[in-house]
């Protein structure tokens, strides 16, 4: 194997590995914000974060 084929092989992972990043979805991933937020959509979020709601009132 030469140096030609090692760099060639790791641009090929680094390309690779940005677009799954890209592809990656979070949690109550933003867009953007336009419009204010509701209570609604905090506690919805809240949920899918924290689906289990016994947790939230041991917290501080």
């Amino acid at each position: 194997m030469n140096m030609n084929e090692d760099l060639t092989k790791i641009t090929e992972n680094a390309e690779s590995k940005a677009l799954d990043r890209e592809k990656e979805q979070y949690p109550v991933q933003q867009i953007a914000v336009t419009d204010p937020i509701s209570d609604k959509e905090v506690k919805d979020a809240v949920k899918e974060l924290n689906p289990d709601t016994s947790s939230l009132g041991s917290r501080g």
